[in-house]
């Protein structure tokens, strides 16, 4: 789902990636077709807070993502994962914020008690 949300905005995640990180566009895409599942599975299981993903958070990704299989996208190991999810987090959480309510959007991502997470992230967005 967030691979279709994201799917004009590629080619400037791709961009970015490419320019900061000095990887060629083939290993910035593979990059970001590893990471948006990644992002996904966490969502769907419980394990990051949506308001998290929101804001950009870093720190709650890094924490549940495969750090060594982005790094390895990426041409690199758990740093270059690191600077990549630095990258495109901001952005990411952009988008996410300019949909008429992203917590819809992420609602259709998770699974199991979606309701309760995401009674939980809007407590700590707006609470």
């Amino acid at each position: 789902m967030l691979d279709k949300l994201l799917e004009g905005q590629k080619d400037n995640l791709i961009g970015m990636l490419t320019s900061k990180l000095g990887v060629s566009d083939d290993q910035a895409g593979g990059f970001l077709n590893k990471l948006l599942p990644m992002i996904e599975g966490l969502l769907g299981k419980g394990k990051i807070d949506p308001s998290a993903l929101l804001k950009g958070d870093v720190s709650s990704l890094k924490s549940g993502l495969d750090l060594d299989v982005l790094g390895k996208a990426l041409g690199g190991g758990k740093e270059k994962a690191e600077q990549g999810i630095e990258t495109v987090a901001g952005p990411i959480a952009e988008k996410l914020n300019g949909l008429d309510n992203p917590m819809d959007m992420l609602k259709g991502v998770m699974g199991g008690d979606a309701e309760g997470l995401l009674k939980k992230g809007l407590g700590k967005i707006f609470g």
